[in-house]
């Protein structure tokens, strides 16, 4: 699995609160290259509940029903400019 850096302009539909939950390990935003039958979304945001595919701007293009366990994550992304939580190993004592 590939880690990635966007600044959040990248995304602009998607809400500021919606990519901190995403910075914050909430929700996950990523794409994946094992594309189901009709399923070819540039990317999608999984949420506690929903799988939903997005659209190259993040415009959500419909919640995935049924198959959504089915989808592998290649590539997760996080926001550049947008707050992350601090990684105890980056404390200082």
């Amino acid at each position: 699995m590939k880690l990635h850096d966007i600044e959040s302009s990248r995304l602009p539909e998607i809400a500021d609160s919606v990519k901190e939950c995403v910075n914050l390990g909430e929700w996950l935003l990523f794409k994946t290259e094992a594309a189901e039958e009709g399923r070819e979304a540039p990317f999608y945001l999984k949420t506690a509940t929903s799988v939903f595919e997005l659209s190259d701007s993040g415009k959500v293009l419909q919640e995935v029903n049924g198959g959504a366990e089915k989808l592998e994550i290649d590539e997760l992304f996080y926001f550049s400019d947008i707050r992350k939580p601090i990684s105890l190993s980056n404390m200082r004592l």
